[in-house]
């Protein structure tokens, strides 16, 4: 019967306009719920349709994908755009309404802070929800430059043989990929001809580093892991020094000391390591940047070493 009495005096303790605040945080809840649905609907029907478009735009540019991915991205804004509209007017509006009419003084007060408090991490909640769904459709911009790669050399292996001079009608085999108007000598009459390759061929120009980079993914990606952990090391040694600062057991801050010298020396390794697997990531993509185009291997070359004193 006490517990029972205590329980009933605590729920009359709670002002009758709390009651308002709790239906005003429901209703946010699921208004979010249902743009969260929304968001992924959206998601799931565009990337397999954003992905198609990407790979049957034949335009060098790729401009009917970017209309499509612009719209879509478009429509994505509008549903974030509309939950903060929505959290402005309902929660905030809400929120200040009643911060002014309840006392800071009042034992009461938390509950209107509590309730901006819980309403905002359900909307930053909500932006996250948005931002997975953003990068994934971002990820169907990323060509596969391997298949354009191809169509560039299935359409060198069938007009290589069917090019003949102007002057003497003698054919003429095309020894490699052009990326520009080439002057090709006949060797039965001499004469130079202009050989203008197609616009596809041209295309190899722009591509090239991205395909390189994309064969060398992997080993940028050993870079990156390799350089985020100096940061990581950094941290977790410093975590460690603070915690000694009221620490007066020897035993315990000698166990600590210990730990954080492993981890820096640790730390030093990685500092002496990430730039070595840098070099030997921008040596694998420079070459095969070079394979792709041999005849940007000059310039390419130059660039290579510009970049190494940085490094």
């Amino acid at each position: 019967m006490f517990g029972l009495f205590k329980k009933q005096k605590e729920e009359e303790t709670v002002p009758e306009w709390y009651a308002e605040l709790q239906e005003s945080e429901q209703r946010w809840f699921v208004f979010l719920e249902k743009l969260e649905s929304k968001v992924e609907e959206l998601a799931a029907a565009a990337i397999p349709e954003l992905k198609q478009v990407l790979q049957e735009d034949e335009d060098l540019y790729k401009r009917t994908f970017q209309r499509v991915y612009a719209g879509v991205n478009g429509q994505l804004k509008n549903i974030r755009e509309k939950a903060r509209d929505v959290y402005e007017e309902k929660i905030l509006d809400t929120y200040y309404n009643f911060n002014a009419q309840v006392s800071v003084l009042s034992k009461h007060h938390g509950l209107v802070s509590n309730f901006r408090n819980t309403c905002s991490d359900r909307h930053n909640k909500f932006e996250e929800h948005c931002e997975y769904w953003s990068t994934e459709i971002e990820k169907t911009q990323e060509r596969d430059l391997e298949i354009e790669y191809q169509k560039i050399l299935n359409e060198f292996e069938t007009i290589k043989d069917k090019f003949n001079c102007t002057q003497c009608g003698g054919g003429i085999t095309i020894e490699k990929i052009f990326l520009i108007e080439t002057y090709i000598s006949c060797p039965y009459c001499k004469t130079q001809n202009t050989f203008a390759p197609s616009t596809q061929g041209r295309n190899l120009q722009n591509i090239a580093r991205g395909l390189a980079e994309q064969r060398t993914a992997h080993l940028l990606e050993e870079f990156e892991t390799e350089n985020n952990k100096e940061r990581e090391l950094y941290h977790q040694r410093h975590e460690l020094s603070l915690s000694l600062i009221h620490e007066s057991d020897p035993k315990i801050r000698n166990e600590v000391e210990t730990k954080m010298k492993e981890l820096e020396e640790q730390r030093q390794f990685v500092i002496q390591n990430a730039p070595k697997l840098h070099r030997v990531y921008l040596r694998a993509m420079y070459d095969e940047w070079n394979k792709i185009t041999p005849d940007l291997k000059e310039h390419n070359e130059k660039m290579y070493q510009n970049q190494l004193p940085n490094l």
